[in-house]
């Protein structure tokens, strides 16, 4: 796998990890913490969204 799918795959791991965590926050009741975090993970999914086609790794999701 090349470096760029690699990439790709991190940042996807990465993504899935803040999403538990901003689950995790809103199950302990810090809903101030977990929005502030649900934001964060908004504006990395506008931008990856934003990439053109042929600028996203196949494994992006």
């Amino acid at each position: 796998m090349d470096q760029y799918n690699k990439s790709g795959l991190a940042l996807q791991k990465n993504l899935l990890n803040l999403r538990r965590e901003r689950d995790r926050l809103k199950a302990e009741g810090k809903h101030q913490e977990a929005a502030r975090l649900g934001r964060d993970i908004s504006r990395i999914e506008a931008v990856v969204a934003a990439l053109p086609e042929a600028a996203k790794p196949l494994t992006l999701q």
